[in-house]
This record gives C-alpha cells, structure tokens and sequence, in this order.
C-alpha cells in the first residue's frame, strides 16, 4: 500500500548495503510516481482484497484503492495473476493448518526493523505465522526484473520484522522466503534458519545500515544503480562507465578475454547510465539550466492525422474507400493476453499463434536460455 517510505527502506536495501552512500544522497531528490507504481498498486490492493475477504476482515482501504484505478489499469491478465497469487497463499495457509493448530495468515503487515535499520519499517504482503517454518511471501507484479528470493536482502529484512514481532508466541526455527512474480512465471523460494538470519542482521544489516545512515560510506556502482534517484548524475557511475576501456596495457586494442572478463559484462549499465544523463540534462535544462555549448531544441516528430472522420470525408470525395481504407487490424499479442488474461487466450488462440526463432544475442554464460543453434552449425559436422 503507499505512504510514507522509511530512508533505509526495505525495498531497496539491495542497492544501499552495497552502496551506503546512496541515501543520503538521494533523500532531496523527488520522488516521482509512475504508470507502473500505480499499476502494481491496483494489483496489490486486489491481492489483498483477496486474501482478506477470505479471511473475513474489513477491505475498506483497498476497495478505495481499486475505485481509483481500476479503470486505467484493470485487465484481464490482472485477474488471473492475481487469483494465481490468493490461491497460492491459500494454499500455503491451509497446508500449514494440518500441522499447526493455530496458524496465522497475516495481510498487508506492517514491521519495525528499528533495532537493525535506524527509522526503518515496512509493510509485508502476506506473512503466515506457525510454529517450526515461519513463511513471508511478496508479491512482484513488475516484469521488467526476474527477482529471485535467494540472498533477497528485502525479503530477509521482512522476515527478521516478523520473526522479532511473533516469535515470543510461536516457536519459529526456519523461515521459507517466497517472490511470486506471475508475469514472469517466476515462483522463487528459499529458507533459512533463524540462527543464520539473526547472524546476517548483526555482522552485516546492522553495520551497513549505520553507515548508510550516517552518509559515511563510500559510492559503490553496480546493477543496484539500476533505480537511484541521483544515477544521472553519480561520479562514480561515470567513472566507472568513462574508464571501462582504459585498465590495459596495450592502449590501442582490446582482447577478447579483456572483452569477456570487463567490457561486456558493462555494457548494460553503460547503456543504461548514457540514458539517464541525457535525461537527466535534459531536465535540468527544460528547468532553466543552462549547459555551455549546448540548448533545447524542437526534436524530430512524426506527422499524424487529427480528424480520421474529416480526412476520411474528404478523400471520399473523390476516391473509392477501398483506396484509401485498410481492413481492420488485429492488437499485438501483449495487449490481447492483457485483455483476456495469458490462459484464457492460449486456451481460445493457441492453435493460431507460432513463435520463429528469435535473432542472436551474446548474453552471459549462466543465462538460462540454451546455446544459440543456428542452420549452419546443425550441419557444420557433416560430410559431404
């Protein structure tokens, strides 16, 4: 649910325990909302909706929500991911009531995480409090980033909150972590005992979170840049992009291991960081500053038409419309799996729907996808 956010939050702990310098830096920065923030929160509110109504309680505040922006973002494909996630967490709830007898499902949870994150807290989606396993389960509707529950420092933070708040009533040695990320099928689980996250929250959450809270660290670029308010215009990140070509010896030609072990793996963050200064300029411009040697012109624009009736009047005027009209045209894929959910339209359109082979990519060795296979290396072997 939105509201206020902690400046050690537990969303983005990834970024500051690698980089503590980052929130302090960022805290003046605006927080500005987006399409995708309002979207995710109109699934969030459904999945809780969901899950409190089968429990029973009162779903005042995301009924309000869901009124608000149904009618932007509500789809089909909406609907099915989130009945996936109500039932998944059902699920999860009733198999631990056979072993348990006094179970709780917790919902839209809020934690205190103070005694390891100065001012920290956060709210959990679903947390289902038992004896023995202890499980917190997040609900990612995004699709832009596959995030596992593995080392997931936001998911640890969450379970640490809960552990601390129920422990006293229950006897909780393990906790199951769990991202439901539907849109990228992705179902991500990990566990870990107790003893081992009590440990990770002293040696490590505890002391990084007083560094960053302090501003005392130092500026550490990485893919935890991906989301910081200030990665337009980070020193560091510069750096680090400027310099990628200048650590070798030879200074006119780089080799092939130099290109595996240091130039691709940073050409994605390159790519990204050349975005976000432009955009960043760009802004700063529109906003009154004023770049030496550089301004803010009129970019290139595509002419449309305005009046389709009034052009179509027109022409009709002197043409046939079989000249100048096309058949109708059917929406992307994307849009129809949107309108009437992934399952439903593979069950209704399967049969008519063919996936060619993609083009080629040079991707990391541990990508899950399998070794690009072409017609020419099928027969390579081959004697003729």
């Amino acid at each position: 649910m939105p509201g206020s956010h902690a400046l050690l939050s537990p969303s983005s702990a990834h970024r500051w325990l690698h980089c503590t310098a980052s929130p302090r830096l960022e805290e003046r920065e605006e927080d500005r909302g987006s399409s995708y923030a309002e979207e995710g929160t109109l699934a969030h509110a459904y999945c809780a909706r969901g899950l409190k109504r089968y429990l029973g309680h009162p779903t005042d505040g995301e009924d309000a929500e869901i009124d608000e922006l149904s009618g932007k973002y509500h789809t089909g494909e909406m609907d099915e991911h989130v009945d996936a996630y109500r039932d998944f967490v059902i699920g999860k709830f009733e198999h631990v009531m056979l072993r348990c007898p006094d179970p709780r499902l917790l919902v839209e949870t809020r934690l205190d995480f103070a005694g390891w994150i100065p001012g920290a807290f956060g709210t959990a989606d679903a947390i289902i409090i038992a004896d023995g396993t202890m499980d917190v389960i997040d609900f990612k509707y995004g699709k832009g980033v596959r995030v596992d529950a593995k080392d997931n420092p936001q998911m640890m933070i969450y379970a640490l909150g809960a552990y601390d708040e129920f422990s006293i009533a229950y006897n909780i040695k393990k906790v199951r972590m769990t991202i439901f990320q539907p849109r990228l099928a992705n179902i991500s689980q990990t566990e870990m005992s107790v003893y081992d996250l009590t440990a990770w929250a002293e040696s490590v959450l505890k002391p990084k979170a007083a560094e960053a809270w302090e501003g005392t660290g130092a500026q550490s670029p990485g893919d935890w840049c991906r989301f910081c308010k200030v990665r337009g215009k980070c020193k560091a990140l510069a750096r680090q992009c400027l310099d990628t070509a200048e650590r070798y010896e030879d200074p006119r030609l780089i080799t092939p291991e130099m290109m595996a072990a240091d130039v691709l793996p940073r050409l994605a963050a390159i790519r990204t960081w050349v975005s976000d200064v432009e955009a960043y300029a760009l802004e700063q411009a529109l906003a009154g500053k004023s770049y030496e040697g550089w301004k803010v012109v009129e970019g290139r624009s595509n002419r449309r038409i305005a009046d389709t009736e009034g052009v179509i009047a027109a022409l009709a005027k002197e043409f046939d419309s079989k000249d100048f009209m096309k058949p109708r045209e059917l929406r992307s894929i994307t849009d129809l799996e949107r309108l009437a959910g992934k399952r439903r339209f593979a069950e209704l359109c399967g049969q008519y729907i063919e996936k060619p082979q993609g083009k080629p990519a040079l991707v990391p060795a541990d990508d899950k996808r399998p070794e690009w296979n072409s017609a020419e290396s099928d027969f390579k072997d081959i004697e003729l």
